[in-house]
């Protein structure tokens, strides 16, 4: 392997283990972002030395360079310019890893290895998330939470962001009356680890499609691994994400190859056995109270979408100016404060107008359009577990919002690069 593909697959494994470093007081600067950079101006520097640079395909390098020019111009017109430029640094440095990946996976012939290490590294850390959950019933409750918060998540998230997570403790979960803490490995919340477990999932049926009878074993392990932790997030978004891009993407595969048709039997089998699996366990209440109109959480988000479209309609064209959102919401506001919409696509409407959000779901669309295009025509594997893996990120995002996650937008990133190849 060549050192640039052993950096980005050091890189992608490292995603869920990074740790935050604090060169000021009060500021948390993740490990991860220093990397990206790194990566990005080795990977200038060589291939200006070979006088050969590899970009995307024009119409999605269109809408990738129109959405954050149109962002890094929303200091134009923002209320804090401060928060605005902030938003706009983070971006800047995890966005050029678009095009580093794009051109590296473009001209590797290690495609496979670097992959495997991304999902290798979200087996690990759903290891280690799911050690976390049994040592609750073990030590109990107050006693882990404690220790996580104070001990563990200030070392990987920072002193500042680490202490803002123990103030907001979504990492408890109340069902039927127990309070649980998720799984949630070293992620400041469990949402955006259940993203990160469902986007990383698909992949692995790259391989186990490829494996030997023996190795297959090994990638259903792998794969049960991720799916277990990501059910013991309870993260309902996250439920939602999995189910439906996995219903969705799944059974367009198995009817245009006729397994469906020729197996409907052990499907349906199957399909009760894990419904009442599901529905009959603590897992199940969870999703189901997602859909009850008396959940808290549920007329919460409900009540945010209403004042976000009042807002958004009444600034359509440009928002409030990226990452000034919450100051509509509440003058006050602190900078960490968590105030958000619970909606990717009304967020970007809410701070960057209809216009950002045009774009964004350009680049962000197209390269799914080319994956599943690829998939239908050529039946490469690849293309139909990325296409997969974005559409788990494209429901999920229905509940949150994860393109200001250090862990998720290198991901999404990655993931799109491998849909245009």
């Amino acid at each position: 392997m060549k050192f640039l593909e052993i950096f980005v697959s050091f890189f992608l494994f490292f995603l869920p283990f990074q740790f935050a470093l604090s060169p000021v007081s009060g500021i948390d600067l993740a490990v991860i972002r220093v990397l990206s950079l790194l990566i990005f101006f080795f990977w200038l520097i060589q291939s200006i030395k070979v006088k050969k640079i590899l970009l995307p395909p024009p119409s999605i390098l269109f809408f990738f360079l129109a959405f954050f020019l149109f962002s890094f111009s929303s200091v134009l017109w923002a209320e804090n310019r401060e928060w605005d430029v902030r938003k706009n640094i983070f971006f800047l440095s995890f966005a050029p890893l678009f095009i580093v990946f794009y051109a590296t996976l473009l001209s590797s012939s290690m495609k496979d290895t670097i992959v495997k290490w991304l999902i290798y590294g979200s087996f690990l850390s759903a290891i280690i998330a799911l050690v976390q959950f049994i040592l609750q019933f073990i030590v109990g409750v107050p006693t882990l939470f404690d220790f996580w918060v104070q001990t563990i998540l200030p070392f990987f998230l920072g002193q500042t962001f680490g202490g803002m997570v123990a103030s907001y403790p979504s990492l408890l979960v109340n069902i039927s009356g127990y309070t649980l803490m998720r799984a949630v490995g070293f992620f400041p919340d469990p949402h955006m680890f259940s993203l990160f477990l469902g986007m990383t999932l698909p992949l692995m049926f790259i391989f186990l499609q490829k494996a030997t009878r023996l190795h297959k074993k090994w990638w259903i392990g792998v794969g049960s691994t991720i799916f277990i932790a990501d059910l013991l997030t309870f993260s309902r978004g996250g439920y939602v994400g999995l189910l439906a891009g996995l219903g969705i993407v799944f059974f367009l595969f198995l009817t245009h190859y006729g397994v469906l048709q020729k197996y409907w039997l052990r499907f349906l089998g199957g399909g009760i056995l894990l419904f009442l699996v599901l529905f009959l366990s603590p897992v199940g209440t969870r999703f189901i109270s997602s859909f009850s109109p008396t959940d808290t959480s549920n007329t919460e988000r409900i009540r945010l979408w209403k004042e976000s479209g009042t807002f958004i309609l009444s600034h359509p064209i440009l928002g409030s100016g990226l990452g000034n959102y919450p100051l509509v919401v509440k003058p006050s506001a602190d900078y960490r404060e968590p105030i958000y919409i619970h909606n990717l696509y009304l967020d970007i409407a809410g701070e960057l107008g209809m216009t950002g959000l045009f774009f964004f779901l350009g680049f962000a669309f197209i390269p799914l359009f080319f994956a599943w295009r690829k998939w239908h025509y050529q039946k490469d594997i690849y293309s139909l577990a990325v296409s997969l893996s974005l559409c788990i990120f494209f429901f999920h995002s229905l509940f949150e919002t994860a393109i200001f996650s250090v862990h998720i937008l290198p991901l999404f990133f990655f993931l799109l690069a491998l849909a245009v190849l």
